[in-house]
């Protein structure tokens, strides 16, 4: 059964996910890398859930004028969950979040 609820759970998110646009603009190089050795579970349940998730990522109109390097090693679990009727979830691990 715990089976069961959180597959609904990932396809309820996946379901809520809309396509995120973003102008980045990285004038260096730009290494990220993401070590997973555990789970990365990214949920939205709610009517006006969204969550939102960036891992070794860059988001929103986020300029970098020179290297950046983001790394991320996760040896357990990463999670981010919105369950409410109008709610929010948004995390941002070893990333530029924006301008």
């Amino acid at each position: 059964m715990k089976k069961l609820s959180l597959l609904a759970v990932v396809a309820a998110s996946l379901l809520a996910s809309g396509v995120a646009s973003a102008d980045v603009k990285i004038k260096g190089s730009n290494t990220q890398k993401t070590n997973v050795s555990g789970a990365i579970l990214n949920a939205a349940v709610g009517p006006a859930a969204q969550a939102k998730q960036n891992i070794s990522s860059n988001k929103g109109k986020v300029n970098i004028g020179g290297d950046n390097k983001q790394e991320t090693n996760v040896k357990g679990a990463v999670l981010n969950a919105a369950v409410g009727p109008a709610s929010k979830a948004e995390q941002n691990v070893s990333s530029n979040d924006g301008n």
